[in-house]
């Protein structure tokens, strides 16, 4: 086990486990525990790990726990099939679209994920996003968690006032959703003025002022979505909009 995990820690869809429940590594080490050290690749644990991803991903959704028979029960009779190398990834997948597919409203699921304020799902935004441009999902050392609209800060007075949101616990709600959060490499909310999301379009992450140069995908296709615009603005219309995608995305990745 010491050495498979030292194979595979390092890769990016481990790195993207890890944000979940960390029970989720006892299933894909009895997967992997199926073949030699030398025959793992990236690709194979990546191939496994997406399937347990979705499970967990919808455990990060709902208000019931790992203990439920949902999860727990399902996934301990999911582990004899797990560790026997006569069952095809191809049958542990059906089973798990199944299982999936039966206790779960997709609806009712996408709603969830349009409601969530946690940062998990973030992380595999940015993956999902990866995915689709065929790019690489790679962590940095140094990352942020990066609200678009700032959730505090400089001036925060004047944007919760400019999105026209008077309650502060609504301004939190609406600031924590999918669609207002990305990944960046520097935090930048404290160097920015009233101006905030045009400094944000149009200076660089090096100078921990904006988001051009940042090699995260959802960072960049921001940029491009605005950086042409004379005035470039961000609303909850933005944001709202951006979570109601981004959530669709994520129902598409667990109800594949």
């Amino acid at each position: 086990i010491a050495k498979i995990w030292y194979e595979i820690k390092d890769y990016s869809i481990i790195e993207l486990c890890s944000k979940f429940n960390e029970n989720i590594n006892l299933y894909l080490i009895s997967y992997l525990f199926r073949f030699e050290v030398d025959e793992i690749s990236e690709s194979l644990v990546t191939e496994f790990a997406e399937n347990l991803l979705r499970l967990f991903t919808i455990l990060e959704l709902v208000d019931i726990g790992y203990s439920s028979s949902k999860f727990k029960t399902f996934l301990f009779g999911l582990n004899i099939k797990l560790v026997d190398k006569n069952v095809s990834l191809s049958v542990i997948k059906d089973e798990i679209n199944r299982h999936i597919n039966k206790e779960w409203d997709k609806k009712e699921i996408e709603i969830a994920a349009k409601n969530y304020y946690k940062n998990p799902l973030v992380f595999l935004n940015e993956y999902i996003a990866c995915k689709e441009s065929n790019q690489k999902f790679i962590l940095p050392e140094k990352y942020e968690m990066e609200h678009i609209m700032p959730r505090s800060g400089k001036n925060i007075d004047q944007i919760r006032e400019d999105a026209g949101i008077a309650d502060k616990e609504e301004f939190l709600e609406i600031v924590n959703k999918l669609g207002n959060k990305i990944l960046l490499e520097e935090d930048i909310n404290r160097s920015i003025g009233n101006s905030w999301f045009r400094s944000k379009i149009q200076n660089s992450v090096k100078e921990k002022k904006g988001y051009k140069d940042s090699i995260f995908v959802l960072a960049k296709q921001i940029l491009k979505e605005f950086d042409n615009q004379a005035n470039p603005i961000w609303t909850v219309q933005d944001i709202e909009k951006r979570t109601n995608a981004e959530a669709k995305k994520i129902i598409d990745f667990i109800f594949e």
